[in-house]
Formats: C-alpha cells, sequence, structure tokens
C-alpha cells in the first residue's frame, strides 16, 4: 500500500461504468466543460435518461475525475481511439487504468490482493479478502475519517463490482467470484510506456512504475513487453542488465494512438 494515498467512497458512484463511459465520450468534446456535458446528457436523454442525482455522480465524481484530469488528456486519447474503433479488449484495459489511478483503494486492492491471490494459484477472490484489505487500510492511515462497518461492507462490494464491471472476476455464483487475470494487451504496453515517456519518466524507471502491477506484472515482465515492442519498430531497446537504454520512435501521442489503431501491433 501507497501509506500516503488516501482512500475514498468514490466507486460507489459508478463502478466500472464501462458502457457508461463509451456513452460519454461520443457525447464529450475537446474543451466541454463538465457541466456541459450534464446538460448534453440531459438534454439527449443519455445514460437510460438518468435523475439528476445519477447524472451528477456519473458524470462529476466519476468520469471527470478519472477522463478529464490531467488537462483531459485521458479523454482525448479513449475519444480518439474510440472515434478509430480500437479494439474494445484495449479500450477495456486504458479505461481500467485510468479508473484505478483515481480510485486508489482500487489500484492497492488490485496490486496486493488481487494479484496475489492470482499468483498463489488461490482461484477466487473472496468478499472476505476485500473487507480485511478495507479493515487494514483502517489502521493504516489511509482513510481520514474511520469508515463505519456499514460503510466497509459497501466498499467491499463496490471493490469487487468493479473488477467484474472489468471482466476480472466473474459474477458472484454461490459465494464465489472466480479469478480472470488479465493479460495485458500489447496496445496497452505500447500505450503506457509511451506515456509515461512523455509524463517525463526516464527510461530507467519506466519498467519500476506502480502502473504496471495493476496487470501483474514485475520490472522483469515489462522489460520483456518493451523487447516486444522493439521487435515491432515501436522503439529501440537495449538492456544489459546495468543500463537500460529506450529510444523512441513515436514523437507524440497522438503518433502512438495512431500506431494502435492502424498499424499491425
Amino acid at each position: 500500500m501507497n501509506v500516503s494515498a488516501k482512500y475514498t467512497t468514490n466507486l460507489a458512484k459508478a463502478q466500472g461504468m464501462v458502457p457508461e463511459t463509451y456513452e460519454l465520450l461520443q457525447l464529450w468534446t475537446p474543451g466541454m466543460s463538465v457541466a456541459a456535458l450534464k446538460t448534453k446528457v440531459r438534454e439527449v436523454g443519455a445514460l437510460g435518461r438518468a435523475t439528476q442525482v445519477r447524472v451528477d455522480d456519473i458524470v462529476g465524481r466519476a468520469f471527470a475525475q478519472r477522463y478529464l484530469c490531467a488537462g483531459t488528456k485521458p479523454a482525448i486519447w479513449l475519444k480518439r481511439l474510440l472515434d478509430d474503433q480500437a479494439p474494445r479488449p484495449l479500450l477495456r484495459q486504458l479505461m481500467f487504468l485510468f479508473t484505478a489511478r483515481a480510485n486508489r483503494v482500487l489500484h492497492d486492492f488490485v496490486c496486493d490482493v488481487y494479484w496475489r491471490k492470482c499468483n498463489a494459484g488461490a482461484g477466487e477472490v473472496t468478499k472476505q479478502d476485500a473487507h480485511n484489505f478495507l479493515t487494514r487500510a483502517m489502521s493504516t492511515g489511509h482513510v481520514d475519517k474511520r469508515w463505519s462497518d456499514t460503510m466497509i461492507e459497501r466498499v467491499t462490494r463496490y471493490l469487487l463490482g468493479t473488477l467484474e464491471d472489468f471482466e476480472m472476476i466473474e459474477d458472484n455464483r454461490f459465494g464465489r467470484r472466480k479469478l480472470r487475470p488479465p493479460v495485458i494487451l500489447p496496445q496497452a504496453v505500447l500505450f503506457l510506456v509511451y506515456e509515461l515517456h512523455f509524463a517525463g519518466l526516464e527510461s530507467v524507471a519506466i519498467p519500476k512504475h506502480e502502473d504496471w502491477g495493476l496487470f501483474g506484472l514485475m520490472p522483469a515482465d515489462v522489460l520483456g513487453s518493451l523487447e516486444a515492442a522493439a521487435a515491432q519498430g515501436h522503439l529501440l531497446f537495449q538492456n544489459s542488465g546495468a543500463i537500460l537504454r529506450i529510444e523512441w520512435t513515436h514523437s507524440d501521442m497522438e503518433s502512438v494512438l495512431d500506431a494502435l489503431t492502424h498499424r499491425k501491433i
């Protein structure tokens, strides 16, 4: 766990909201404010003609926090990929990435519990696993004010529901939630490595970045994925063990997005 990060209950407002994100990306245009997007949703009757409260939650407390941050870059990138008919599994993995970044409780649960269970061959993740994780968080300073037992129970459901939305576990059957560990797509690797590069990370730091853990990858796994990307001509890669050197083929994220949708990876 990242002890400096605070957990919130924002997952309660939407969980994974995969279909809703597709719908909102189609309505949103660069430069559109959160208020304008809410108005657009009401005008066209989107989101299943949701109530005003529901629109405020989905648009203002979920979509905006996940995709309209960092200068709205996540929304711009995802909208471009959606318009260019990128594979839905790729879009889903990138949506999961941005959702986990916006909800630290999800990020830590996936990295610290979900993948530990996968690697141990447990076969399933349980409600008790999530409950124990949140209970430990209460004693490690991850919330500003201690949650009630009722709130812990609710966030437990939200965590598991979000993983179900992103197809990382099967739905609850007889109290069991079977693990479906995702294999990160080569396109998602390319997106993330370039995003980290353009964010200013030095090459040696990129394989160690915590976001790879969302897909169960250790630094050695990332290096293997970078070799595959190099074989496709997306970067030049040299790793001698002590020295890691990456030379970048694409000059900006627009070029990367074009590669994701118009070139074989």
